[in-house]
């Protein structure tokens, strides 16, 4: 559980999400300004509707609007991709230790399409083939 201060009225609460910023009292209220906004804005004629055409920015073709979101072609957002951010070296280093496994040339690939494949990552699928031969060979 987290204890947060609700961004509204100040009152501490306690959540089991770690993204909440809002009480009890005051989410309704917040959804309420949030869905009058949006019709606000639909009212406008600002908002952009999924299927219409619109113009990239970046390159200037035209492109149907896939997502509520969608700012770019796909061309472009493709090369926009966010790039997976560098693991905490320093938790690492404090809860876990590193050991080197050599496999033979090919295995590599091999090994990681059969993780991914049972939904495990390659370090989980050793500690699982470990814990399975412990029980076995004991």
């Amino acid at each position: 559980m987290f204890t947060r201060k609700c961004e509204m009225c100040g009152m501490e609460f306690q959540t089991a999400s770690n993204r909440a910023k809002y009480c009890i009292y005051c989410r309704d209220k917040v959804q309420v300004q949030r869905n009058r906004a949006y019709a606000e804005k639909k009212k406008s004629g600002s908002a952009v509707k999924i299927g219409s055409e619109q113009v990239c920015p970046i390159c200037g073709k035209t492109y149907t609007v896939t997502s509520g979101a969608q700012k770019y072609c796909k061309e472009c957002t493709a090369g926009k991709k966010r790039k997976k951010s560098a693991p905490n070296t320093e938790y690492l280093k404090g809860h876990y230790d590193y050991i080197r496994v050599n496999v033979p040339k090919g295995e590599r690939e091999k090994i990681k399409a059969y993780a991914e494949s049972q939904g495990m990552s390659v370090n989980k699928l050793l500690l699982t083939a470990l814990e399975e031969y412990k029980e076995h060979h004991s």
